[in-house]
């Protein structure tokens, strides 16, 4: 496959199922792993991340979400950075790792991607990943005070990587903390230049665990994948399109994925022609 040659942050929600030698990791460690190299020279570094085991209200598909997704971008020539079942801590630590990882890759084409399947929150305007010690979680304070706030992820990829960072959030569960006052779904959030951010379903919807999937994987990360396989030498946008469209129209209109983009140079996974 060629190298990527743009700007890329997906803020992606995601699990999978069989691992590739180039997994960082696949365990779920509270602390980084010591003893995988700490940089990389890899242009194209992912941080997937799938919580299934919460204490409150788990969850079936985001562990294979997150494995099959971490599968796809393997063997799209991607470094992937592969967590599960974190708590907030390892959450902290996890980006912090990842986002060295982009740092030191020093590469004008560089391409940073983060996947997160499992539960979110929003609030006062806010979104909020949630980990999987969620089980205090029942309050707008306790949200904000102990969950993964979304706009980290967004600033230190900004921060550290000056290519293409994408980021997908697959983090639109329905009932994700014993509280009945904090709004379950997420907000739209504008990318920075250079990034394209994509969301499982609509802003302020939610879906079920395995909404209409008839397996292992959520609908969004089933036709995700689905287009991943096809989407060498297309455009971004056209295959975060697809998706759309394709689960809008497996869920009969129940599901609609949305996603922005503010690139600022056209971009193909394998290159544009």
């Amino acid at each position: 496959m060629k190298p990527i040659v743009s700007y890329f942050i997906v803020a992606l929600f995601i699990s999978g199922c069989s691992h590739q030698a180039n997994h960082l990791d696949e365990t779920p460690p509270q602390l980084p792993d010591k003893t995988r190299p700490e940089t990389s020279t890899n242009p194209q570094q992912a941080l997937v991340i799938g919580n299934s085991e919460y204490e409150y209200s788990p969850l079936t598909n985001p562990d294979n979400d997150a494995k099959d997704m971490a599968d796809a971008l393997a063997q799209m020539g991607f470094e992937v950075i592969l967590k599960t079942n974190l708590s907030h801590q390892a959450m902290v630590a996890a980006l912090d790792q990842f986002g060295k990882r982009l740092r030191d890759t020093q590469a004008k084409d560089s391409v940073g991607l983060f996947y997160f399947a499992g539960h979110g929150a929003r609030s006062s305007g806010e979104n909020y990943l949630l980990p999987i010690n969620n089980g205090h979680i029942t309050t707008e304070p306790t949200l904000k005070a102990n969950a993964f706030h979304a706009k980290t992820v967004l600033a230190r990829m900004a921060e550290v990587n000056k290519g293409m960072n994408i980021i997908v959030f697959d983090a639109c569960r329905d009932n994700p903390y014993g509280g009945g006052r904090i709004p379950w779904g997420l907000n739209r959030m504008p990318p920075p230049v250079g990034a394209l951010i994509a969301f499982a379903t609509a802003a302020g919807k939610t879906v079920p665990d395995s909404h209409g999937s008839g397996g292992g994987n959520s609908l969004y990360i089933k036709h995700l994948l689905n287009a991943l396989t096809d989407a060498e030498h297309q455009r971004i946008e056209d295959v975060f399109m697809q998706v759309r469209n394709s689960v809008n129209e497996d869920s009969k209109g129940a599901q609609a994925p949305w996603f922005q983009a503010s690139l600022n140079r056209p971009f193909c996974f394998g290159g544009c022609q």
